[in-house]
């Protein structure tokens, strides 16, 4: 294998990054809704690009073909992994939020909590099949439908979050619009291939 940062120690840089950055959001601002608010918007952002990088690794080095995409292919269980612990953190300051300063539960729409219950799921689910202890309680084909649906799944909520922040005017969040639109591009474009195949 090639030097560079690989498999757990990819998973460690990730999360070491974001629980600084988090640290920081309590220093700057203590321990304050903003605080907590600056918490779940990030480990949201941080959450989508580890999970573009997952979901849509092995189309994007279908179509690119370079030791980059080699590297995000090789590592996209890893980015899979870290996307699934930077998401339940965003669950916890979304819970810490509920419990000290506003009741985001209470007041969201109820198809909202189903969708957002589900996508956890999923999400639990997947990461435990990641590890071949549990992933070898499925047949093959029955991992990829629980990985192929769940991540589906999960880039519908993702999609529908960044679209109707968009459209609230919070232009910086087109930018994570886009990877999503790009992500399913490819993976659009790969499916295509493959029956072509």
């Amino acid at each position: 294998m090639s030097k560079g940062i690989w498999d757990w120690q990819l998973v460690t840089v990730i999360l070491t990054v974001a629980s600084l950055l988090f640290g920081g959001f309590i220093l700057l601002e203590g321990f304050t809704e903003e605080g907590i608010r600056l918490i779940i918007r990030w480990s949201a952002r941080f959450s989508v690009c580890c999970f573009a990088l997952a979901f849509g690794g092995g189309a994007m080095h279908k179509r690119i073909q370079n030791s980059f995409s080699f590297w995000i292919f090789r590592n996209r269980k890893f980015f899979g992994i870290s996307f699934a612990l930077l998401h339940l953190s965003h669950l916890v300051a979304l819970f810490v939020l509920q419990a000290a300063f506003h009741p985001i539960f209470q007041i969201a729409a109820t198809i909202n909590l189903l969708v957002g219950f589900g996508a956890y799921c999923f999400l639990i689910l997947m990461l435990l099949t990641s590890f071949d202890r549990f992933k070898k309680q499925l047949s093959h084909k029955q991992w990829k439908r629980l990985h192929t649906i769940g991540g589906y799944w999960i880039f519908g909520v993702f999609f529908s979050s960044y679209f109707k922040a968009v459209l609230r005017g919070e232009y910086y969040d087109f930018i994570f619009l886009s990877i999503l639109l790009i992500v399913l591009g490819l993976r659009i474009w790969k499916m295509m291939i493959d029956r072509k195949n």
